[in-house]
């Protein structure tokens, strides 16, 4: 499939309010490249273990941030598009000293990389009984095994990641026969597949991101969990009415921090807090706050630099 590209130059201290704009459209995939971004890497060597820095990165310090978009090359994509550069041009109205500047290319086939990406996806056991295997692949069980068949997509999350290996162990510990699990920022939909798989007997994923909302519910359909999963497009939380014994929260530090207090609302006392994406160095401060959101923390899994963190509702 063919791809257009949109490049959206715009001067720093009026990034988060296009991304903001943008994001409130719904439009909640895009990248964000921020020269900033370089600055806090060259002074923090110790979080980052890089080596040397190129020169011609180094030199690119002072320019203005840029917003990328994509979009299918059809028909559908082009009005998308034109919605999004619309968007961009109110907000340029609005606000003339924002520096906004647009280009429109085209981004190629992905077709090849998505062939030559298949390559390396073989069935990998995570956690003691979960598999995960792509459809592409045979795979025969052994005794006990529970197989997940997920294609990732265009969504993170193939059970290949130390975090997302790192949720399953946990919810093979916490998932007791009938528990009710929400899945926030779901991906793919594979903890929560792991969940109904384990024993769970409603789920409920939820992700800002369309095209995984998409991905997800395709996986549930084809692991044949469409009854035990549900799927919906949502901020973390907000606007969920669902109470659950566990919830599982694979997004990244400073969102488990801002989730935490809302965790503690959909959770039974008692109820599990399972939530990863966390660097080492955040580990402290995700640690705190998930402690002065109401719980009390079971275990800290470490693998590599990354951290996921298991806690019971007082």
């Amino acid at each position: 499939m063919r791809y257009k590209e949109l490049k959206i130059g715009v001067k720093r201290e009026y990034l988060e309010g296009l991304e903001a704009v943008l994001t409130g459209e719904g439009f909640a995939s895009m990248q964000i490249d921020d020269p900033r971004d370089f600055i806090e890497i060259e002074e923090h060597p110790e979080w980052y273990k890089y080596d040397y820095i190129s020169e011609e990165l180094a030199g690119d310090r002072d320019r203005d941030p840029v917003i990328t978009l994509w979009f299918t090359d059809d028909e559908e994509g082009a009005a998308e598009c034109m919605r999004a550069a619309d968007a961009v041009k109110r907000f340029g109205e609005e606000n003339p000293g924002s520096g906004i500047t647009v280009s429109l290319k085209d981004s190629g086939d992905d077709s090849e990389w998505l062939y030559k990406w298949q390559e390396h996806f073989r069935p990998v056991r995570v956690g003691e009984r979960i598999v995960v295997k792509p459809s592409w692949e045979e795979y025969e069980p052994e005794e006990g095994d529970l197989v997940i068949e997920m294609d990732p997509g265009m969504a993170f999350g193939s059970g290949l990641h130390e975090t997302t290996s790192m949720c399953i162990k946990a919810l093979e510990k916490h998932v007791f026969p009938g528990a009710r699990v929400l899945d926030v920022g779901t991906g793919t939909g594979i903890l929560a597949i792991a969940a109904a798989l384990s024993g769970a007997g409603a789920c409920l994923g939820t992700d800002i991101d369309g095209e995984a909302v998409r991905v997800a519910s395709e996986n549930t359909a084809k692991n044949g969990l469409g009854d035990a999963i549900a799927i919906t497009e949502g901020d973390l939380t907000e606007g969920i009415d669902w109470d659950a014994d566990i919830l599982v929260a694979n997004l990244m530090a400073d969102l488990v921090i801002r989730l935490s207090p809302d965790a503690a609302k959909h959770l039974r006392p008692g109820g599990i807090y399972i939530s990863s994406g966390i660097l080492d160095v955040k580990e402290d401060a995700v640690a705190a706050a998930v402690r002065d959101a109401g719980f009390d923390i079971l275990e800290i899994m470490r693998d590599g630099e990354w951290r996921a963190i298991a806690a019971v509702r007082r």
